[in-house]
């Protein structure tokens, strides 16, 4: 069995933008908005980066159980990673090897 990752879970999107828009709210902000942008900046930081390390975790355990390096079979981990999710795109599968093999740096 290749999913530990729930079929029905949603992918997540990139919360870069929202990050992004907040930042640019935040240097924008009167001394009365700070403290709230602030916080969801923080809210959406926190909630990216523990979605991040779950991900990366299934996606270790999901090649894991497939018989595949991410390093040493890259285009095999992405197949993979994408057998095992269906709906995870391209460049995410892409994305998310070459997260994982930052990591082993």
């Amino acid at each position: 069995m290749l999913n530990f990752w729930p079929s029905n879970r949603p992918l997540l999107p990139d919360l870069t933008p929202v990050k992004d828009a907040l930042r640019t709210a935040l240097g924008e902000a009167d001394e009365a908005e700070r403290p709230g942008l602030e916080r969801a900046l923080a809210i959406v930081e926190e909630f990216a980066s523990a979605d991040q390390a779950a991900t990366q975790d299934w996606a270790r355990k999901t090649l894991a159980v497939a018989g595949v390096d991410p390093v040493a079979q890259e285009v095999k981990a992405v197949r993979a990673l994408r057998q095992a999710r269906h709906g995870l795109g391209l460049k995410e599968a892409v994305d998310l090897v070459k997260s994982l093999n930052a990591g082993d740096s």
